[in-house]
């Protein structure tokens, strides 16, 4: 029959053990529960300014193509990028800029002038951008790909999709931004439609991602 002390090595064993399984339920519990990706609340979040000059063009933005050289493209009217992401210049022909920004664009203009001009000097300007269009994805009555007014922002978005499901996170929203740098900024349901603080300050742009969790 086991004495009294050997009683007690059991037990204090069998406790070790039990609090070994508590301790990791607690961990794993806590790893469930940390976010997989680093973000920002929307209170910290610091709007970075993102020239438009910044931004890749896309189809539907309307641009000014000058070349001081060139009368043709000297006082042009306005070009209206295609859905192929190209426009078609005078003497040039089709000129696909799309996905590049507005410098990268003039320096590939002068690339394809300078057999043409001497010391092409192109300017591509946007004249007015295409209306942002925005991705709601996740937790949400009608995931899609929205065309938004300039200065909307998360809210209109969300009742454009229908609205959040009964099984979403109302702390759960975020907002993945790739310009002019990448970000993930995080929002509460309650503080969007009370308008509270930055939360009725943020606007959505162009190639936004909104993810309900």
């Amino acid at each position: 029959m086991p004495n009294a002390s050997s009683r007690l090595e059991v037990f204090g064993q069998r406790r070790a053990r039990g609090l070994a399984v508590v301790l990791l339920l607690a961990v794993g519990l806590l790893m469930a529960c940390k976010p997989k990706h680093a973000f920002v609340w929307i209170e910290e979040h610091e709007i970075q300014a993102g020239t438009i000059d910044s931004v890749p063009l896309r189809p539907g933005d309307t641009i000014s193509i000058t070349v001081s050289q060139l009368e043709q493209l000297r006082a042009s009217e306005p070009f209206v990028i295609t859905a192929d992401g190209s426009v078609v210049l005078p003497i040039v022909g089709p000129f696909h800029v799309a996905d590049v920004t507005p410098s990268e664009a003039a320096r590939q203009l002068n690339t394809r002038l300078k057999d043409i001009v001497t010391n092409p000097d192109a300017r591509v300007t946007v004249v007015s951008p295409r209306a942002p269009l925005v991705s709601v994805l996740g937790e949400v009555h009608t995931p899609d790909r929205y065309e938004m007014s300039h200065g909307d922002g998360v809210l209109q978005a969300l009742a454009r999709a229908g609205g959040l499901t009964e099984f979403a996170r109302p702390d759960g929203i975020y907002v993945v931004r790739k310009h002019p740098k990448r970000e993930r900024i995080r929002f509460r349901y309650v503080d969007l439609v009370g308008g509270v603080g930055k939360n009725a300050d943020f606007e959505l742009r162009d190639g936004d991602v909104i993810v309900v969790e």
